[in-house]
């Protein structure tokens, strides 16, 4: 019982994390690639203020119910494709943090008024780390779906 409930939170977790970065990729990224320094800037740092303290939880409580989950799931093959879903949560955070984190910092201490002559390519840069997390967010919801059925089945 305790390990349907932990399956069924780390499902949801996965999905939200997937559908979040999805979203991102497939309706922000686009938005925020015609706007001017000026815009960009303003905007990068709105959504970052709502993204950045929600999303490392989601991650950080998702990986922790997938650990146990690799551990106390029934059968091997249910187990496998958690622990892939789960190396694909690390690889999220691993991205996550390494890159687009790091490149909000730097945004952040951009005047929006004046932002630097390289402005654009720190924007292309954003966008690429994000296209990376958000294919392996999406491979672990896969794997989390897959892990389910198996356990479920």
């Amino acid at each position: 019982m305790a390990v349907d409930v932990m399956l069924a939170v780390f499902l949801l977790l996965s999905g939200i994390l997937a559908g979040v970065l999805f979203t991102v990729e497939m309706a922000i990224v686009p938005a925020v690639a015609v706007l001017p320094g000026e815009r960009y800037v303003q905007i990068h740092r709105l959504l970052d203020r709502r993204f950045d303290p929600l999303m490392p939880r989601v991650n950080k409580v998702s990986l922790a119910l997938c650990a146990l989950l690799v551990i106390f799931a029934g059968g091997v093959w249910p187990r496998v494709a958690l622990a892939v879903a789960g190396l694909c949560v690390v690889g999220v955070a691993v991205v996550s943090e390494g890159w687009n984190v790091k490149l909000n910092r730097v945004v952040d201490r951009w005047d929006p008024q004046a932002p630097p002559d390289d402005w654009q390519g720190l924007r292309a840069r954003w966008a690429a780390a994000n296209r990376v997390r958000t294919l392996l967010a999406v491979a672990g919801f896969a794997a989390a779906i897959a892990g389910a059925a198996l356990a479920w089945g």
